[in-house]
């Protein structure tokens, strides 16, 4: 009957990831630039890894919009709206950066 357990030992050899080379100020540009140009946020996150983040920055920002838009019409749109978008593009540029950066380690 021949010896279940092998006399060589077992050699298992890991492939360590590559190291990514995503750039942090890559993903801010691209949060800021179609968010300026096209009111888009959240393609620095699609960039950096983070899917979910960047489709949630992407439909909040627009669902956030619309009600601006509508406010609009009362006037207080035009206050709401500029302060909307400053706020999203540091917060959205700020963990784009972040992301780019934990998905490196």
């Amino acid at each position: 009957m021949p010896d279940p357990t092998p006399s060589s030992p077992h050699v298992v050899y890991v492939q360590a990831a590559p190291a990514s080379t995503r750039s942090s100020g890559v993903a801010v540009l691209l949060e800021l630039l179609p968010g300026a140009l096209v009111q888009t946020f959240g393609v620095g996150h699609l960039y950096a890894g983070r899917v979910g983040t960047g489709l949630l920055f992407m439909f909040g920002y627009w669902a956030v919009a619309l009600v601006n838009l509508l406010l609009c019409f009362v006037v207080v749109g035009f206050f709401t709206w500029p302060v909307c978008w400053i706020a999203t593009a540091i917060v959205s540029s700020v963990l784009a950066a972040n992301a780019t950066q934990s998905s490196t380690r």
